[in-house]
């Protein structure tokens, strides 16, 4: 079974940036945390099942990273670190392995570039900052 490549990837990122924490947990999430302007962290957002050549070997995943900081330039750098990483886990072959599922990542690939996102929560929180980027990536179950 292919694992879901939202856990897959949150946990590539934990793992590559153990630096990025809140409260002594790690700052990276799948869906926004209840106090998520009194921290600097990360938002992954995946859309599994792209254009896979092969669905029943490996999955196609288009994703977003949102990365939230009190400053531009923090926001901007976080979102260029979580990209750098990704891209080093695909090229390592990272490998998540649970109870229930194991797999690695590879094939990843910049769709748009990180860049500056005013939406409905950084909008309306001047000391917010949010960069966004999206990004393809492909998991394949481990044999």
């Amino acid at each position: 079974m292919i694992p879901d490549p939202e856990r897959t990837i949150i946990a590539a990122l934990r793992h590559y940036m153990p630096d990025l924490t809140y409260q002594g947990r790690p700052a990276i999430y799948a869906e926004s945390q209840e106090d998520w302007y009194k921290q600097d962290y990360l938002l992954l957002r995946a859309t599994p099942g792209g254009a896979s050549p092969m669905p029943h070997l490996w999955s196609v995943c288009y994703f977003e990273v949102e990365a939230f900081s009190s400053t531009r330039a923090g926001a901007s750098l976080l979102a260029r670190r979580a990209a750098s990483h990704l891209a080093q886990a695909s090229r390592e072959g990272y490998r998540y392995e649970t109870a229930e599922e194991a797999g690695y990542l590879f094939g990843f690939r910049q769709v748009n570039a990180p860049s500056i996102v005013y939406d409905g929560l950084s909008s309306k929180h001047s000391d917010i900052f949010m960069f966004q980027g999206t990004y393809q990536i492909s998991v394949r179950a481990l044999r």
